[in-house]
């Protein structure tokens, strides 16, 4: 145990008092110890009252020296107490160091908490916004295929993508508010951190950017419906076309008669021959006959044309090579064409009875 200031102030006082008496040789250890390099605050404490005696009968030499050794342990007492008080100052400011120090290391771990938390939201808007991007690509495909579609499906098709577009704009909202959330807590935070200020924003950017692209493949997907009827109008308008150039390429017509029947509608005449035609005439199909008065038949399908009567000839005159006439009863004939192309080459037939 140090001896308090207090007592060593105190023993000082004593020595003052008895500065003309003679110290015993019994404190000898003591100073001793002082030499050694020892606090002299402490050397002097352990000093007993008891060790100090007085003698009334000392000489002059004497008591000059007893002053300087009285001296001499003053300014020790005097040093223990400056070395004393010094240690105290010390041990204050080391102590006061500490406790800074300690709440400088709890500020910069609560500051990488905070860092890695809003990090760590940060990467989780980003890795939305990526999955957004992804889906977008697949509706975009899928869109460039309806586009190019009149299937009847395509209308069912623009609802699925738009309930996909729907979804994706849920998200996007939702990591808005995400973000909201993250400026405000920047905001409201004790230290200004620009990196943290840059990344939000930047993460701002980016989901403005996305938003902006899903508003645009919305529209075009809402216009899916009107671009896929104009399409498929179109279409059946050529497809008609298409199918009546076919027809019409493809239609021929045919009729069957008795020669009285067919003068009589206008669709054989004679011609040539002599004595008005009673002799030496040719039989021929007239021109200018009406359309209706035949029946029309699609030379790529058909094929036999069954009549009720005998074949007498038919007009205008073919190949031989070309058909082939076969009576199925005696009231009801075939005629079997053999080479379509060659046979219409004359899309008008007449086939004469007897």
């Amino acid at each position: 145990m140090h001896a308090s200031p207090r007592n060593d102030c105190r023993r000082l006082d004593v020595f003052r008092k008895q500065s003309g008496n003679r110290v015993v040789r019994r404190a000898a250890p003591a100073l001793e110890k002082l030499s050694r390099g020892g606090s002299g605050a402490q050397a002097i404490s352990r000093m007993p009252t008891s060790l100090i005696s007085f003698d009334t009968s000392i000489t002059k030499g004497e008591a000059m020296k007893h002053s300087y050794l009285l001296v001499v342990v003053c300014g020790l007492l005097l040093w223990g107490c400056s070395d004393r008080a010094k240690e105290e100052s010390l041990q204050n400011q080391l102590s006061e160091s500490q406790t800074d120090r300690t709440g400088l290391q709890e500020k910069l771990s609560e500051r990488d908490r905070y860092i890695d938390d809003v990090v760590k939201s940060v990467n989780e808007i980003y890795a939305d916004l990526e999955l957004a991007r992804a889906k977008e690509g697949k509706i975009v495909e899928r869109a460039k295929g309806v586009e190019g579609s009149v299937a009847v499906s395509t209308l069912d098709t623009r609802e699925q993508l738009l309930n996909n577009i729907e979804e994706i704009g849920s998200t996007l909202k939702d990591n808005r508010k995400k973000i909201g959330q993250l400026q405000a807590r920047i905001s409201s935070y004790r230290g200004d951190i620009k990196s943290l200020n840059t990344l939000v924003e930047n993460l701002k950017s980016s989901l403005q950017e996305r938003e902006q692209s899903i508003a645009q493949l919305e529209a075009r997907i809402q216009g899916l419906e009107a671009t896929v009827m104009e399409k498929t109008k179109l279409l059946q308008e050529k497809e008609m076309l298409l199918d009546s150039q076919h027809r019409r390429m493809n239609t021929v017509y045919y009729v069957a008669g008795t020669r009285d029947e067919l003068r009589k509608k206008g669709i054989i005449t004679e011609e040539g021959g002599f004595l008005w035609g009673l002799l030496g005439s040719t039989t021929i199909m007239a021109s200018g006959v009406d359309p209706a008065e035949f029946t029309p038949l699609d030379r790529a399908k058909d094929e036999m044309i069954h009549v009720s009567g005998k074949i007498d000839e038919i007009l205008p005159r073919r190949n031989q090579e070309f058909f082939a006439m076969a009576e199925v009863d005696e009231r009801n004939s075939d005629l079997r064409i053999l080479r379509p192309d060659k046979f219409w080459q004359d899309s008008y037939l007449v086939v004469v009875l007897d």
